[in-house]
């Protein structure tokens, strides 16, 4: 339930009282003050929309919404659990202003991503993952990814484009950040948690996809239907978008741009999803269309606009990362060159498997995609020497894995540990 009061001229007051019984309004007065009438209104979220439209004929109405949630209670008193768990969505206009609302100034903005950009740098250099949680909460990135949505449900050109200049002016201030700091400390080579980053899983797609969705249903649904605080989905979002960012400027001051391309898809994947899902939430979940209180110059092109530049990113991107084995897949391929080495170990009777695991490298050697492949086996065989049952794992593995088509270069590293049973048998 929501409170609202409105205040119009003298004799006015009734029938906005009437209107409000219309849509089931509750606890209804009217009051009279020096310069009119003072009407309190209790609504149901999903109502309030609807009735300041019906207010639209009212020029001087002089509408207050105060956005918490208000418990009302009317008898029978039986009845009353019923009445307090009624939640149902925020209304249109109270998602759209709250979203105008939370813009904030530049200097917030500016100063905010300063901060995300040295923390995350900071993380990245030093391989402290703890820090890149804290970038994830301090960088300013949920507010522009809900504007930008937000001002596309609406069909907002103005709204849609002021998220994106806070987009690029937000995520452009980290990048020079992380760029201007490796600059200064004089970094040449990529670190470890650089390389983690810039390793894109096949299914990275879905990241975005559940962070705009999560962000949009946050703002959608009433405070107390929320299960998750606003800060921790404003983090959901942020850890999209703050690594890649902080993996671009490090990479452009050494000139790795191999580690540069794999944090614009990164940032431009993240872009697009998140926008893609959370207008569809907006649009479709919180009825924030151009047809609702106070949008109605709003256009419809620019909602179909935005959808369609967000698929047709979306659609492109995935096309250049799955046409690009292993650029932008070496995060899936670890797991599914582990895998295959997993299951071609299992037909080699005299081998048990201790650990098995792939990595791929900093970067590529010409014409090589190396993958470096370490593997700690039991050997029980003793009629092989151990040089002779490493050279039969190489020549296994190597084929499996050219079989499964994999555009790798497999290195192997094969540590034969004594089985425990030799020495009783000796």
């Amino acid at each position: 339930m929501r409170k609202l009061t409105i205040k119009v001229a003298e004799g006015e007051g009734e029938e906005i009282k009437e209107k409000a019984k219309q849509f089931n309004g509750k606890n209804l007065t009217v009051q009279q003050v020096d310069s009119g009438e003072l009407v309190t209104v209790y609504l149901n979220n999903k109502h309030v929309s609807l009735f300041i439209d019906s207010l639209q004929d009212l020029g001087r109405a002089e509408i207050n919404l105060v956005p918490r949630g208000v418990i009302t209670m009317y008898p029978p008193a039986d009845r009353t659990p019923d009445q307090v768990t009624d939640v149902s969505f925020r209304s249109p206009i109270e998602i759209f202003l709250g979203g105008l609302q939370s813009v904030g100034s530049k200097m917030g903005l500016i100063s905010y991503s300063v901060a995300g950009g040295v923390l995350v740098w900071i993380g990245l250099y030093t391989g402290t993952s703890y820090l890149l949680v804290a970038a994830m909460l301090v960088a300013p990135f949920a507010g522009p990814a809900m504007n930008a949505a937000l001002g596309a449900a609406a069909g907002k050109m103005g709204l849609l484009k002021q998220a994106l200049w806070r987009y690029v002016l937000s995520i452009g201030t980290a990048i020079f950040v992380s760029f201007l700091l490796s600059f200064l400390i004089g970094q040449q080579h990529a670190t470890t948690m650089m390389v983690e980053v810039s390793h894109i899983s096949q299914v990275s797609i879905l990241l975005p996809l559940v962070a705009g969705f999560a962000g949009a249903i946050n703002l959608v649904q009433s405070e107390r239907d929320s299960l998750v605080s606003g800060a921790a989905v404003g983090m959901l979002v942020a850890a999209s978008l703050a690594p890649p960012t902080g993996l671009i400027g490090m990479a452009l001051n050494f000139g790795n741009w191999q580690l540069v391309r794999s944090g614009f898809f990164l940032l431009v994947i993240q872009l697009a999803g998140i926008q893609l899902a959370a207008a569809l939430v907006f649009r479709f979940l919180g009825k924030v269309t151009i047809k609702g209180a106070r949008f109605a110059d709003g256009k419809e092109s620019v909602f179909q606009l935005s959808l369609g530049v967000s698929v047709l990113m979306l659609g492109g991107l995935l096309y250049w990362q799955f046409s690009s084995q292993p650029a932008l897949q070496k995060a899936s391929l670890s797991t599914l060159i582990t895998e295959t080495m997993r299951n071609a170990l299992q037909e080699v009777e005299y081998i048990e498997t201790i650990e098995v695991n792939a990595r791929f490298t900093r970067g590529t050697l010409q014409e090589l995609n190396p993958v470096i492949c370490e593997l700690y086996l039991y050997n029980r065989n003793d009629s092989l020497q151990e040089e002779q049952v490493k050279e039969e794992i190489r020549e296994l593995l190597y084929r499996r894995i050219k079989a499964q088509g994999y555009n790798a270069d497999p290195m192997f590293t094969i540590t034969l540990l004594e089985y425990p049973g030799a020495q009783e048998k000796d």
